[in-house]
């Protein structure tokens, strides 16, 4: 049984009250992005273009994969992504991609548990353990991107002679 591809485009958009945009399936078939507004999406996703934040949106849904599963999925993947909280559009393409990373290493998980063949065991850990180091690769870019690529490192040294005491620490004077 093939999964209906789902029809979608960024003008597939509708008024909701939802505190977050969701996707929907209306009875037509057409997948629709439900936001408040025209830059609700954009502003949850930390850019400023509504096309370019509707283009990652979608990007989410598509991880969700057959249709049956689509909205779903889609609003997972979506939700992973406004919740890290994107700042810019780096950030946003970060999110998404962290979100697919996250959502497809979960699916392969389910999967690990049904293997019924050794190879398909191994496949399955191959590809959970190369997800899992994208992801840990994904959240030190983002770390790195947020931070400017700086890091602060303190190191301190401490002499303390033959019967003598020391305090290491943060030490403020007090009343």
């Amino acid at each position: 049984m093939k999964a209906k591809k789902a029809n979608h485009s960024v003008a597939a958009k509708t008024e909701t009250t939802s505190k977050r945009p969701t996707f929907a399936l209306k009875d037509d078939g057409q997948v629709v992005l439900q936001v408040t507004s025209d830059d609700h999406i954009s502003k949850m996703l930390g850019c400023t273009s509504a096309d370019f934040a509707n283009e990652l949106a979608f990007n989410c849904f598509q991880v969700g994969g057959a249709m049956a599963d689509s909205i779903e999925k889609g609003n997972r993947a979506l939700g992973i992504a406004m919740e890290i909280q994107p700042r810019d559009a780096v950030e946003a393409l970060l999110a998404t991609q962290m979100a697919a990373t996250h959502t497809t290493m979960m699916q392969f998980s389910m999967l690990i548990a049904n293997a019924q063949k050794t190879q398909q065991l191994e496949f399955l850990e191959r590809a959970i353990n190369k997800l899992a180091r994208t992801f840990t690769a994904q959240m030190e870019a983002l770390r790195k991107h947020r931070n400017g690529g700086k890091q602060t490192v303190t190191v301190q040294h401490v002499n303390v002679s033959d019967g003598g005491q020391a305090i290491v620490g943060n030490v403020q004077a007090g009343g």
